[in-house]
């Protein structure tokens, strides 16, 4: 969502940015304001209403479906509506913009007569349609109606949609994908140039180790050198490997660690995802939670990444198909220039801005 709110800012327009604190070095150069929870926070509250790991996604239990949608929706919305509202009041915003799992978002801007746009990041899946009904739960919950959003700002392209149920419309702006980036170069490793390197990334919360460390064995032994993320939880010395061969590091802008790898290895995150097909980079994937296999299974029915077991043997077999089968660099490369052809931030701004009614400024 960064380079659209950059945009409208490079406009002349005045941009406020509601995060929890944890958030606010990823827009150092965009106004900030402090919006708990933080997720580690979220996820104990939830765990504790439920008696239930949200992130035990191998679990079979039946609650964790309606665990994992109270925590977007009802749970949420019990500790961060108060002082999201507190903030619009205080900010006066003629717009606010929401990526689509924010399910307090519509609330506010219910309650407070506000303009909607929803930010739609990622795939449709099947269970979108409980978590609408977690929504109408919370906005029940304050004598609200469901708001109208007078815009879809489309990330996530239509033609890597696998649900018969995907968003569009008249509605939609369709958006150019840009790998998250600052102006800051930050000091990655670098490797000595005589294998292909590869990036290993299982996002910014890396709970699984043994999964990471299994993908980073797999990189090595299909002859790779392995760049590796392992977020804000875990540390580069828990990964293993030859350092020789694998470099590690707790986080970097995506953006500058894809000049430097020929694949990805990834668990299917739709940013990472998008931001590796923006750069025709083929992508093996190791989904592990929530629409993390919907990803997988889109881009490799596309042609431009294949699915991996989670053991090494199975990565090694994935990544070798990345490096050696030419069939997926070229489709990669096809998302590549499907998604350049998108509308540039710039531009969706200036759409989105004259749909939004406003007295002097749009923020």
């Amino acid at each position: 969502m960064l380079p659209l709110a950059r945009a409208a800012a490079a406009a002349g327009d005045q941009v406020v940015v509601a995060a929890s604190e944890d958030l606010h070095r990823t827009a150092d150069d965009l106004t900030m304001r402090a919006l708990g929870p933080s997720l580690p926070e979220l996820l104990a509250e939830t765990n504790s209403r439920f008696g239930e790991d949200v992130l035990g996604y191998r679990s079979d239990s039946s609650q964790l479906l309606d665990a994992t949608v109270a925590l977007f929706t009802t749970i949420r919305a019990d500790m961060a509506f108060d002082a999201l509202r507190a903030l619009v009041v205080d900010e006066r915003p003629d717009v606010i913009v929401a990526e689509m799992w924010d399910y307090v978002a519509p609330l506010v801007a219910r309650q407070l007569d506000i303009p909607l746009v929803t930010f739609v990041h990622s795939p449709a899946t099947a269970i979108d349609e409980v978590l609408d009904a977690g929504l109408v739960r919370a906005l029940t919950q304050r004598g609200l109606t469901m708001p109208a959003p007078v815009a879809a700002v489309q990330l996530w392209p239509n033609w890597l949609e696998t649900e018969p149920n995907a968003p569009g419309g008249e509605a939609s702006l369709a958006l150019r994908a840009a790998p998250y980036d600052t102006t800051e170069v930050v000091d990655i490793p670098a490797f000595d140039g005589a294998r292909p390197v590869v990036l290993v990334t299982l996002g910014t919360v890396v709970e699984d180790l043994t999964l990471l460390n299994a993908a980073v064995r797999g990189v090595l032994d299909a002859g790779a050198d392995a760049l590796v993320t392992t977020g804000f939880t875990a540390t580069p010395e828990a990964v293993a490997g030859d350092p020789d061969r694998v470099r590690a590091v707790p986080f970097a802008p995506i953006g500058q660690m894809l000049d430097r790898v020929q694949a990805v290895v990834a668990a299917g995150g739709s940013g990472t995802t998008l931001a590796a097909l923006s750069r025709g980079l083929p992508m093996a994937f190791v989904p592990r939670i929530a629409n993390q296999p919907i990803v997988a299974a889109a881009v490799a029915d596309f042609g431009a990444g294949v699915v991996s077991g989670e053991d090494s043997a199975a990565v090694t077999s994935a990544v070798r198909a990345l490096l050696h089968e030419p069939g997926l660099r070229d489709r990669a490369q096809a998302a590549s220039e499907r998604l350049s052809r998108r509308p540039s931030p710039g531009e969706v701004w200036v759409a989105l801005r004259d749909r939004v009614p406003h007295t002097s400024t749009v923020r």
